[in-house]
Order: C-alpha cells, then structure tokens, then sequence
C-alpha cells in the first residue's frame, strides 16, 4: 500500500511539474489598458562598386502606443499611433540626423513625410490569441516618399512601417503562440508573403519560469525593394536570415522584449550593372505599460 501511495504521490508530481512547463496561445488584455512599444535599429550596408566597397550606417528609434479600447473574452479592440520618429544616416559622405520631437527638424525636408505618419491611426480587433479580425483601415495611404529618403527608408524600413495595420487573417504583433498550449522544447512554423517578398520562421518554446515565457526563433526571407541613387532606379534583392529572442509575461502572453539579428546579401541593379552588397541589422523591441492616470 505504501508503495502505491508513494508511486501516485511521484506521479502526481511529475504532472504538476509538466503542466508548469505548458503555455497558453491566448493573450490577456484589461479594459483601458495602454502599451508603450519602443524599437531601436541599427543598419549596416556594405555596397560593392569599381572595386571598392561603399559603407552606409542607419539608426532609426520610434515609440508607438496600443490603448486597449474593448476587451472580452473572445476578442480585444486596440487603437495605436505612432507617437515619436528619429532616426540617423552615415553615408555618401553625408551625415543626417532627424527628430521629429525637434521643431527645426519637422519643417525640414524629412518633416512633411514623417509628420503625415505620426497623424495616421489605426484601430485593430484581434482574437484571443493575437490574430488580426479586422483592422480599421485596412491599410494606411501615404503620400509618395521623398526621393532623397529612398535609401534611409530601406534601412529603417520596420520603423516606418509601424504606421501600417497588419493584415485581416494574420498575426498581429502581440501574436506569440499557436492556439491550444504549447509545452516547454515544443516548435511551430510560420510563413507568409509581404508587399517586397517571402519569409518562413520557425519558433520554439525554450524555457517557462514562474513569471516569463521565453521563445527562439530563426527566420528565413528574400525581399525585393526598388529605390533611387544619384539619379538611377535601382532594384535590391537581398538573402536575409534571421535569429532573436522573445521575452513574454506568462500570467498575460503580452510580449516584454525582441531581439531580432538579421545577415543579408544580394545584389542591386542599375544602370551601373549588378553590384554585389551586405548588410547586418539589429532591432531591440521593448514593451511596458503607461500608469493609467
């Protein structure tokens, strides 16, 4: 008898210590709930041309905000708006710096078109585990970007993204998990298309703790972008692989930190022929919640 009292007893252990190393997909947000989101980024591009290799640094900061205007059980409405854009640029023998909390900055040439993404707000409805049911409006126009800003854009480019809703159908940014739970070692694959190409990532649930969800992933994805140089059309296709980390809240699914390291090559095509180019990009996304007064 005893050793069957002790059997069940280890038994029941092992199930409590394998339901402690088992998430939850859903996302738990609390009515008026606001979320600041901070992205830093730091570009490198190394362009290949007669012979020599051209160096171009970018590094952009922009804080947008989510205020949670309805939640329920199923779903959660968000609203969000971009709040501050800055960013850096260190190439062609140029250095520019922009902030858009700087008054001489915004009447600058980089002001208008940064000043018409700060007045842009979106509303998102997503479900219960961060997929997108609908976003209002579906997609943010904006006027066409300066020409001058056309390399800066593509080495910023997931700052001045920000403005954009994701797309019905697709995961959200405070998508993080499948539905159902996910145990500890347990890995799952996502793929899809953008407006500039393809990308496939492939996540794992590496540790749970008493308070932190903690996720890997490695992402694969070919991009096609189209810019201006010195007066020439250029088309870049790039090669990028991906590895970063994500830290979550495990009591509410809601994402805390992102680290995101990217390696790229490819190739730009103009008029000068097909130039060989790389490039290595950091990104560093924190989340906190703003004390609602």
């Amino acid at each position: 008898m005893k050793t069957i009292t002790a059997s069940l007893f280890i038994l029941l252990i092992l199930t409590i210590n394998s339901s402690a190393q088992d998430v939850s997909g859903r996302v738990k947000f609390d009515q008026g709930q606001q979320l600041e989101v901070t992205m830093q980024i730091k570009s490198t591009i190394a362009q290949q041309a007669m012979g020599q290799t051209i160096d171009f640094k970018a590094d952009a900061d922009a804080i947008h905000f989510y205020k949670v205007t309805n939640a329920t059980t199923d779903n959660t409405t968000l609203g969000h708006q971009v709040q501050t854009i800055k960013f850096g640029f260190d190439g062609w023998g140029q250095k520019l710096k922009f902030d858009s909390g700087v008054e001489k900055d915004m009447k600058g040439p980089f002001g208008k078109p940064v000043k018409e993404m700060l007045d842009k707000k979106y509303d998102i409805i997503i479900d219960s585990t961060g997929n997108t049911l609908l976003a209002i409006p579906e997609k943010i126009k904006l006027a066409e970007a300066d020409s001058r800003m056309a390399l800066i854009s593509g080495m910023i480019k997931d700052v001045l993204d920000l403005v954009q809703p994701p797309q019905k159908g697709k995961a959200s940014f405070f998508k993080l998990l499948p539905a159902g739970t996910t145990a500890k070692g347990s890995s799952w694959f996502e793929s899809g298309n953008t407006e500039t190409g393809k990308f496939e990532t492939t996540y794992t649930l590496t540790e749970v703790t008493d308070s932190l969800i903690l996720i890997d992933f490695v992402s694969a994805s070919t991009t096609v972008t189209k810019a201006e140089m010195m007066g020439n059309v250029t088309t870049t296709t790039m090669n990028n692989k991906a590895t970063g980390k994500i830290i979550a809240d495990k009591a509410t699914g809601i994402i805390k930190e992102k680290t995101i390291s990217t390696d790229s090559n490819g190739n730009t095509e103009s008029t000068f022929g097909t130039l060989p180019v790389t490039s290595k990009t950091t990104t560093i996304i924190t989340v906190k919640p703003v004390p609602v007064l």
